[in-house]
């Protein structure tokens, strides 16, 4: 992404950010959110916060999987996953999950190839396990889902299922490709420049698939992803009940599925300001919560979400590295 299409895409955004808060601070019952916090439960909130952190060292637990060229201890990981997921969730577009590649190099001396190729596996990953999990689910549910969140579930996991077990059964039954003739041509093309960055992307996802595989990986990485995202719906169902507001665990998992294909989009608010209110107040209203309760409950989520993010984060990143500090120390006493 060039300096000035990503220039472009943060003043949208910005802009995006300030109209969506505005239309919520309008239409929010503050009556309820007042009485959610006014009465908060704080041993549900410190376990909001405790879910994130664990997402957070899990997160760097399977960073330390998905490396491939070498050994990486779980400690140097979880800055690394700490500041990613900072970024992450708070620059818009998706153009914070880019930034593990760059501070893999920078923190870890991982390089761009192998950052990409681990990036784009773990959201392999992501996307499979929540396709499972949500199919898991489905069966159960049917009678009290509204249809076109029925029909769109069913798509979303016969899809994502489908291609999962594509790509697993093309590492298993092809060869190692030789690099790719798209690369070499270096086409001026436009469509060919395109063709070759997904050709490109695609040989590095392949990659390190394969290296995961030959490592015996794949199991021990597909559970830890099943634990983020169970730490995720439970940071949100945790953050509800602090709030003593009206909601499921399961409810919570179809909103963070829903939360996909809107955190994907091109445009869209800071720290997801908008989508988030748009995929919860959506989500709930089909179950037939009243608007201003789902709003109340999306608002609310989203600023424990909001705390959660910064301040896990920030005691993982610093803790980590503090604790790295003292090791190092100890060890040059020893010496």
């Amino acid at each position: 992404m060039n300096n000035k299409r990503r220039v472009l895409i943060y003043v949208i955004s910005a802009v995006l950010s300030v109209l969506f808060l505005a239309y919520v601070l309008i239409n929010l019952d503050w009556n309820i959110l007042r009485d959610a916090f006014s009465d908060i439960h704080w041993g549900w909130l410190g376990m909001a916060f405790l879910a994130y952190l664990v997402n957070i060292f899990l997160r760097a637990m399977r960073f330390r999987y998905l490396i491939y060229s070498r050994r990486v201890k779980w400690l140097e990981l979880v800055p690394v996953s700490a500041l990613h997921n900072i970024l992450m969730y708070l620059m818009p577009a998706k153009t914070g999950d880019v930034t593990y590649v760059f501070i893999a190099k920078n923190r870890l001396d991982v390089s761009l190839s192998e950052g990409t190729a681990t990036l784009l596996a773990a959201r392999f990953y992501d996307f499979s396990v929540v396709a499972f999990f949500l199919a898991t689910l489905l069966p159960f549910s049917k009678n009290e889902m509204p249809d076109w969140i029925f029909r769109s579930a069913v798509i979303f996991c016969l899809v994502i299922l489908a291609g999962a077990i594509s790509v697993l059964a093309f590492l298993k039954f092809s060869k190692i490709a030789a690099k790719s003739s798209v690369q070499e041509l270096a086409p001026e093309n436009s469509l060919l420049k395109l063709f070759s960055r997904i050709r490109t992307a695609w040989d590095k996802f392949i990659l390190g698939l394969r290296e995961i595989r030959e490592h015996g990986a794949h199991s021990k990485v597909a559970l830890l992803t099943a634990g983020i995202w169970l730490c995720i719906y439970s940071n949100f169902y945790f953050a509800a009940q602090s709030m003593r507001l009206p909601i499921t665990f399961y409810h919570i998992a179809i909103i963070s599925i829903v939360m996909i294909p809107l955190t994907l989009l091109p445009l869209q608010g800071f720290a997801n300001i908008g989508t988030h209110e748009v995929g919860w107040t959506s989500v709930l209203v089909a179950f037939n919560y009243p608007y201003e309760t789902a709003l109340a409950i999306a608002a609310g989520s989203h600023f424990v979400l909001l705390l959660s993010v910064l301040l896990a984060g920030g005691l993982a990143f610093f803790g980590a590295r503090f604790i790295s500090k003292e090791t190092i120390n100890d060890n040059i006493k020893n010496i």
